[in-house]
């Protein structure tokens, strides 16, 4: 068995930070993260799992090997936290956003609202009913 160098339990960590709570949370807080990825983040997910077993069999081996024993346990432990963050901001942190009101559930009328144009000119919601409009709410990106 090949002696275990320090880079490797440092790289699984890397990958596993570098696979799923850094990027989610950078592509998130920038708006650029497709909704496809953002509901349903398993490649994310899959690679930092991965890198996590990786991160604690090196650990493990670590131990075995009496070297770097010190390097492989923060790097297990880093890799295991970041995954499980990860993990629980995806699946019960973005679960717990308050849910919309029920007036702007789709197929409902909007509420008459009053916003400046381009021109800072007052438009009525209520002036384009009848006519084909498209209302894009933004929530939280900006």
């Amino acid at each position: 068995m090949k002696p275990l160098r320090w880079w490797a339990p440092v790289g699984s960590a890397a990958i596993a930070l570098g696979a799923g709570l850094l990027p989610y949370a950078a592509l998130n807080s920038a708006g650029k993260m497709p909704l496809w990825l953002r509901d349903h983040p398993w490649p994310m997910e899959l690679t930092a799992a991965l890198a996590t077993v990786v991160a604690v069999t090196l650990a493990i081996r670590a131990f075995r090997q009496h070297r770097v024993r010190v390097v492989a346990t923060l790097c297990a432990l880093l890799a295991t936290g970041a995954t499980a963050l990860f993990a629980s901001v995806v699946h019960v942190g973005s679960y717990q956003l308050p849910p919309p009101p029920r007036e702007l559930a789709v197929g409902t009328a909007a509420p008459d609202f009053t916003l400046p144009d381009q021109t800072g000119h007052p438009v009525a919601l209520a002036s384009l009913r009848g006519h084909p409009t498209l209302l894009v709410f933004y929530r939280g990106f900006w």
